[in-house]
């Protein structure tokens, strides 16, 4: 399993362990689980790569056949690993007092590729004619991608508020908003396709 899956599944369990206590648990223990979550997250001494390639075509309503729409799913999924795993260990510390201005623009720079990297997946499957069993599981893919790169993006301010505020309603929402899209159950339904076309990526482990 690989890594931002793990920070999604930790993530996940501690706003409903935070949810399930609420009434009898202190902003302390709250505060102390973040700080886990955090100190996991800790990734030091690694080199970032501003990756040269991201998922790009410039197809419109042109009929794609499963040859390419299989390199299409494992180039999209590929460049979206390559992205997250410089994303993680910058996002984790850059509010780090030693962290430089040069880390800052990496990070803008990373997070405004991956969000391009979505959009122009999302672009080919939306203008194009993709075989048809292809159609909904590319959604799913796409979705699951998109939203699991948003709450780790988010998830350090999100959290951290959240914990703040101690509101049960304000982690339910969080849970609903985040993980409806990006959870165990659409990662096993994307690795089942996945196996079943026999599309084999980094993302999820397949090599």
């Amino acid at each position: 399993m690989k890594k931002q899956t793990i920070y999604l599944l930790m993530s996940l369990t501690i706003v409903f362990m935070c949810a399930c206590s609420h009434d009898t648990q202190s902003n302390e223990a709250n505060d102390a689980r973040y700080d886990k979550l955090k100190d996991v997250k800790s990734i030091k001494d690694v080199t970032i790569v501003i990756p040269k390639n991201i998922f790009n075509s410039q197809k419109k309503n042109t009929n794609i056949y499963e040859d390419e729409m299989k390199q299409s799913i494992k180039n999209y999924l590929d460049y979206s690993w390559e992205l997250t795993e410089n994303i993680v260990p910058l996002s984790s510390t850059i509010s780090d007092e030693n962290v430089t201005e040069s880390d800052q623009e990496k990070l803008q720079k990373l997070i405004d590729l991956t969000k391009k990297n979505d959009a122009n997946f999302h672009d080919f499957i939306r203008n194009n004619n993709i075989p048809e069993d292809y159609k909904n599981p590319s959604k799913v893919i796409y979705e699951y991608i998109s939203s699991s790169t948003a709450v780790l993006l988010q998830l350090d301010q999100e959290i951290e508020e959240i914990f703040e505020k101690a509101s049960l309603k304000d982690i339910s929402n969080f849970a609903s908003k985040h993980f409806t899209k990006a959870n165990g159950r659409k990662q096993k339904e994307i690795e089942k396709f996945l196996n079943e076309k026999n599309i084999k990526t980094t993302y999820f482990n397949q090599q």
